[in-house]
């Protein structure tokens, strides 16, 4: 092709681009929200908006709480602030409910699970799940048992270092790790384990990438990164062995099955797959089975040991929360009996400060992306069906409008003028609306039950000054790549 007429192509290209960015991003009814003028191809990526729980400041500040980026080619619409976030995901919620494609997720579940699925799949498969962690006993009695038994297991681990310095995170993590396995498999597993400690690599690996920027760019370009060499192709290969694994637990699982006494989610699964034999058009076949196992091992075991990892360091930061603590669980549960979940309601102090942590921890401050189902008129602008949305959660978490003083560790976010326990809905760790997690109900028990266990029988302590300990940077590099520090458990007196 001659030059020039390379040079008309280019500067056709660049102005249907320039059009089209146009037609859908001006301000007013049909259009998409405003936002930075993005570059052909890449979009907004050379702007620095990434990672956006850190720009969306600034670009509210610009554009107010809803606003457009390009990441890469595709418009994506976010949402800051809790009124905003909760008019769309509660009161909207049919309308954002759906999950925009992650080819990251795409590539490694081949649209299979409840995850990275819509329509009838997802919902089918949510039921399942709400249903069958309900069946296992979520909120009584048997399930509280097993986790009782975990953090007992876990407190003789810390036990056992003899107020010596110590990583908490192996113990945490095998300790979550065995409350989800149980329900998912009913197994539980020795510190020694081979095969656990493997899978427990695996998926901290994992989703120690997907928060990379590596994972960024692939999602964003998979056209081109499925291609070039990456960590994606070790992660594919990874991911691969922890497939076998529960392959292997799925295929024991048939074998032993009894009908009359399921154990665990996956005998669930075979009895629903069983009713279901002979109809035309199921979700309960072996390939989402493996995909639903897969995400409740990677979302139950990581996010929740991660929230305790961060939530000892704070605590150990603020030893008058501490004594608090202390005081409350002396005076309500004493020492002869672990704490139970029952507990919840003569603890307002104690279950205030766990809240809080969630909230200010903020684990998760960008919820995995929405998708519009329908054309949706949302606070003067008609978002197209299929556009992109982040709910950005940590716009909620700190938004001056709903918290007192949202950048501080504060306890009194969750407790009324008399000192008792008051719920927020401006809270949502766990997001809200129809894609909340379905994990919730556990992991706030496992989080209630493991940091109160142990501090029933220990004093937290940092090995630097607490003072000197900066929590908004330490929260940024958990959020990046996690964090490894070490801390004390000194046994408290009788």
């Amino acid at each position: 092709m001659e030059p020039g007429a390379v040079l008309i192509t280019g500067c056709l290209l660049l102005l249907l681009f320039l059009l089209l960015f146009r037609a859908s991003s001006g301000q007013g009814p049909g259009r998409l929200p405003p936002g930075p003028a993005p570059l052909p191809v890449l979009g907004n990526l050379t702007q620095n908006v990434l990672p956006l729980y850190r720009s969306y400041r600034r670009l509210c500040q610009e554009y107010g709480p809803i606003f457009t980026v390009w990441l890469g080619p595709r418009p994506t619409v976010v949402l800051c602030g809790y009124e905003v976030v909760r008019d769309a995901l509660v009161e909207h919620s049919e309308e954002f409910s759906g999950r925009a494609p992650i080819p990251l997720l795409k590539q490694m579940k081949q649209g299979y699970g409840l995850v990275n699925t819509n329509g009838e799949r997802w919902r089918q498969l949510r039921r399942f799940t709400l249903t069958t962690l309900r069946n296992l006993g979520m909120g009584k009695r048997p399930l509280e048992q097993r986790m009782q038994e975990e953090a007992q297991h876990l407190a003789q681990a810390v036990a056992d270092k003899q107020g010596h310095a110590f990583d908490p995170v192996p113990d945490l993590t095998r300790a979550v790790a065995n409350v989800i396995c149980s329900v998912v498999m009913g197994t539980r597993f020795s510190s020694d384990n081979e095969e656990f400690q493997e899978l427990q690599r695996l998926i901290m690996s994992y989703m120690c990438y997907f928060r990379s920027l590596p994972a960024q760019l692939y999602n964003t370009f998979p056209g081109i990164m499925h291609f070039l060499p990456g960590q994606h192709r070790r992660i594919f290969r990874e991911y691969e062995r922890l497939r076998a694994f529960i392959q292997a637990q799925v295929e024991s699982h048939r074998r032993s099955l009894d009908p009359s006494a399921p154990r665990d989610l996956i005998d669930y699964f075979f009895l629903q797959q069983a009713k279901e034999r002979g109809k035309e058009q199921t979700e309960f076949e072996d390939e989402n089975l493996m995909e639903l196992v897969s995400s409740l091992f990677i979302a139950g075991m990581e996010t929740t040991s991660n929230t305790i990892q961060f939530a000892l360091l704070v605590i150990g930061k603020f030893p008058d929360v501490q004594v608090r603590v202390h005081a409350e669980l002396d005076r309500e549960v004493g020492r002869a009996r672990p704490p139970a979940l029952e507990d919840r309601l003569r603890l307002p102090y104690t279950n205030a400060v766990l809240h809080e942590l969630q909230r200010y921890v903020d684990l998760v401050p960008t919820s995995l992306p929405h998708t519009t189902t329908r054309p949706t008129p949302f606070r003067g602008y008609l978002i197209p069906q299929g556009t992109t949305i982040i709910p950005l959660l940590a716009s909620v978490h700190f938004d001056p409008a709903s918290w007192e003083t949202p950048e501080d560790f504060n306890p009194g976010h969750f407790l009324d003028e008399n000192g008792a326990f008051r719920k927020r809905d401006t809270a949502m760790p766990f997001s809200a609306g129809k894609r909340v997690c379905p994990g919730e109900g556990l992991a706030k028990a496992e989080i209630f039950l493991f940091i109160t266990t142990l501090l029933q029988s220990f004093t937290l302590e940092l090995l630097t000054d607490p003072g000197a300990i900066d929590l908004a940077s330490l929260r940024r590099a958990f959020r990046g790549q996690g964090l490894s520090y070490k801390l004390r458990a000194v046994p408290r007196p009788a």
